[in-house]
């Protein structure tokens, strides 16, 4: 956690796309979105670019593509989907 407060966490379609990854793509992700609410040098919502049509903004992580909602009030990043590249952003991630 951050010195301002910042967590992430999982939506349960998020742990379903992490659950079936291998274990060393899991902990790369893991480890990421760590550091981003870890990170001294840059707010969390920074990490973020936005998501067309969509209140989400998406993460890069390798060939990973997270789909995420900041919550300032309560700094939270929430985790909405975690999809490799080539199918990151299709019609089922509502």
């Amino acid at each position: 956690m951050s010195e301002d407060g910042w967590t992430w966490e999982l939506a349960s379609k998020a742990q379903d796309d992490l659950d079936a990854l291998n274990s060393t793509e899991q902990q790369r992700i893991i480890d990421k979105l760590d550091e981003i609410v870890d990170s001294p040098w840059r707010d969390p919502p920074e990490y973020g670019e936005p998501l067309q049509n969509s209140s989400r903004r998406k993460v890069r992580i390798g060939e990973f593509r997270i789909a995420v909602t900041f919550r300032r009030d309560d700094h939270r990043m929430v985790v909405a989907r975690i999809k490799r590249r080539g199918g990151a952003y299709t019609a089922d991630d509502d």
